[in-house]
């Protein structure tokens, strides 16, 4: 058995029916990674000293890159404001590095890096429900953003 992808992993908690099925599944493959990952992108404690917007970067077409996110996650600390550890990099060589982390990971991996990084919470996957798989890991919490959903009816278009 292959290891799942965090990307992967997100997904399938994701479209769990109940809490109690996403919890299971978050607590099923319980990592380091996935505890961090989660935690950067539901904890207002974390910024990032990137750019919010997507930098241009080509997505990897590389089947073997499947499960390296586990391995980048380690240089994270390089783009967290709070952290100590990128306080000697230049800004140009952070994004750099970024773009290089992005490049070489798998796309979908790559898309949850830069959900991460601009701090966009899943509805689906919100951190009460990560706090829930593992306790005390989001404590300042990010309010979700909801889709619109239905109109009201004073927005809805006139006949």
């Amino acid at each position: 058995m292959t290891t799942l992808s965090l990307a992967e992993i997100v997904n399938t908690a994701r479209k769990a029916e109940t809490v109690e099925e996403k919890v299971a599944v978050l607590k099923r493959h319980d990592s380091r990674q996935l505890r961090d990952i989660l935690a950067l992108m539901c904890d207002s404690r974390w910024s990032f000293d990137l750019p919010e917007s997507a930098p241009p970067y080509n997505e990897s077409d590389i089947h073997e890159s499947h499960g390296l996110l586990y391995r980048e996650m380690r240089k994270m600390p390089y783009f967290v404001e709070q952290s100590p550890d990128g306080k000697n990099l230049t800004r140009q060589r952070k994004e750099a590095l970024f773009i290089q982390i992005l490049e070489s990971v798998d796309k979908e991996d790559a898309k949850l890096i830069l959900r991460m990084i601009s701090k966009q919470p899943y509805p689906d996957l919100s951190p009460d429900v990560i706090n829930q798989a593992f306790p005390g890991g989001i404590v300042d919490p990010i309010p979700v953003k909801r889709g619109r959903g239905r109109p009201k009816k004073s927005e809805a278009p006139v006949a």
